[in-house]
């Protein structure tokens, strides 16, 4: 077991105490059927925000001087931008970004299926067909807004390419996901790095380092949620003795 697969099982062991025998089974039965599949032809897709006030988690501060945050607005009220965002195992494809405006505009606090879909229809769809290597197996959360049907059909409309959706076990997409605590963490630390943020350069900022992130990153968390053939599909089982795997 890697270092990263080390860190990978302590992460699993702290944000969840128990885990059943059951869900290990789950998690290591999907893994098993995604790591047959090409990367390439396996994508993530999830959503994630960021705040206006998201800031440096650290700083260096001369010795008598105080200690100050980088962000344009620190309450807790600091307004939201929303991401779709999805990967296969080599590239990002584009995301969508929703202001605060834009949700109100749609009556909504989050991101929506009828969002989603117009993702689909405006940008994703058309990635995915131009990628020329069908078919395509879409991975998802079960959020209630990924309509499976809804999804598929926008998919047929826009070339047909994704010809697979599944959904992750509940509690099982921080093992599971790429994306979920992962490459998103990496995502938002970047952010961080280029603060301030303000009204004017957040979705520009949240864009370019999404679409900056290189290939090898997105390789080694598909490779650190075992999705690699030949991994052990219990790798980050929390009870190994409990479970008897």
């Amino acid at each position: 077991m890697s270092a990263v697969q080390q860190l990978t099982v302590a992460r699993c062991i702290s944000y969840q105490l128990e885990v059943s025998a059951s869900l290990c089974e789950q998690i290591a039965k999907m893994r098993r059927k995604l790591q047959r599949m090409s990367k390439e032809r396996l994508l993530f897709l999830d959503e994630t925000a960021v705040r206006l006030s998201e800031a440096p988690t650290s700083t260096l501060v001369l010795p008598g001087e105080q200690p100050y945050v980088l962000a344009e607005d620190t309450t807790s009220y600091a307004k939201r931008f929303d991401m779709i965002a999805c990967i296969n195992g080599k590239q990002t494809f584009a995301p969508t970004i929703y202001s605060p405006k834009e949700r109100s505009a749609a009556g909504v606090k989050g991101i929506n299926t009828e969002m989603l879909l117009d993702y689909i229809y405006s940008t994703l769809g058309q990635e995915t067909a131009a990628l020329d290597n069908p078919p395509l197996t879409l991975v998802l959360d079960k959020a209630c807004i990924h309509s499976e049907e809804a999804i598929l059909q926008a998919f047929r409309e826009r070339g047909g390419h994704v010809c697979e959706l599944m959904k992750m076990p509940t509690q099982a997409a921080k093992r599971l996901s790429p994306l979920d605590n992962s490459l998103f963490h990496d995502w938002k630390e970047a952010i961080r790095r280029r603060c301030p943020l303000t009204l004017s350069s957040i979705e520009q900022v949240m864009a370019d380092e999404w679409n900056n992130i290189p290939s090898a990153k997105i390789q080694a968390h598909y490779r650190h949620c075992g999705l690699m053939r030949g991994c052990d599909v219990y790798f980050d089982c929390p009870a190994p003795a409990t479970h008897k795997h």
